[in-house]
């Protein structure tokens, strides 16, 4: 497999978070990357 570069893309993730009353939900947290590399051995 190959490199692969992108630039400037937003990227989304999902964080747990727990409030003052002990419940835990999903946040989306959005974040602007500016170069991800992903590759395969």
């Amino acid at each position: 497999m190959s490199k692969q570069t992108m630039t400037g893309a937003p990227v989304c993730t999902w964080v747990a978070v727990t409030d003052a009353s002990g419940r835990t939900r999903m946040e989306a947290r959005w974040s602007s990357v500016t170069a991800v590399s992903s590759a395969a051995a």
